[in-house]
C-alpha cells in the first residue's frame, strides 16, 4: 500500500514529465513563430514547453499582421492520482509536488494560429 501511495504522490510529473511537446500550425504556413522571446520555429513545427508556466507566442510573416497568442496551461487528469494519494496519507505534499514541478498542468497538443492580411493604409492616408 505504501508503494501505491508513494507512486501516486507527484504522479503527474512522474507520468508525463514537467515538459510537453506542442505542435503549432499557422495559416498561412511557413510563418515565423517566436515563443517567450527565445524559442524560434517555422510553422508548422513542434516545440517542447515547460509546464511550469504559461507561454506567449508571436507569429509573423511578410504581408500579414503580426499575431500574439497566449499558450495557457490547464490542469492535468493525473491530478486525480494525487488527490487519491492525499486522501490516503492526509498530506498535501502529493499535489504540491506536481504544482511545483509542472506535472499538475498540461497544454493543448496542437495549437492553430491564423494571421490576417495586412491592410494598405498608405492608399487611404494619401487622399
Amino acid at each position: 500500500m505504501c508503494l501505491l501511495v508513494g507512486g501516486l504522490s507527484g504522479c503527474g510529473t512522474w507520468m508525463h514529465s514537467d515538459k510537453q511537446s506542442v505542435t503549432i500550425f499557422t495559416n498561412p504556413p511557413e510563418t515565423a513563430v517566436v515563443i517567450d522571446d527565445y524559442l524560434h520555429l517555422t510553422a508548422p513545427g513542434t516545440v517542447t514547453l515547460s509546464r511550469k508556466g504559461n507561454h506567449l507566442a508571436q507569429a509573423s510573416k511578410d504581408g500579414y499582421e503580426p499575431t500574439s497568442l497566449s499558450i495557457d496551461r490547464t490542469w492535468s487528469w493525473w491530478v486525480v492520482g494525487d488527490i487519491f494519494a492525499c486522501l490516503i496519507i492526509f498530506s498535501p505534499i502529493c499535489i504540491m509536488n506536481d504544482i511545483d514541478q509542472g506535472g499538475y498542468y498540461t497544454f493543448d497538443d496542437k495549437i492553430y494560429v491564423t494571421l490576417n492580411h495586412r491592410t494598405a493604409l498608405g492608399s487611404t492616408l494619401s487622399k
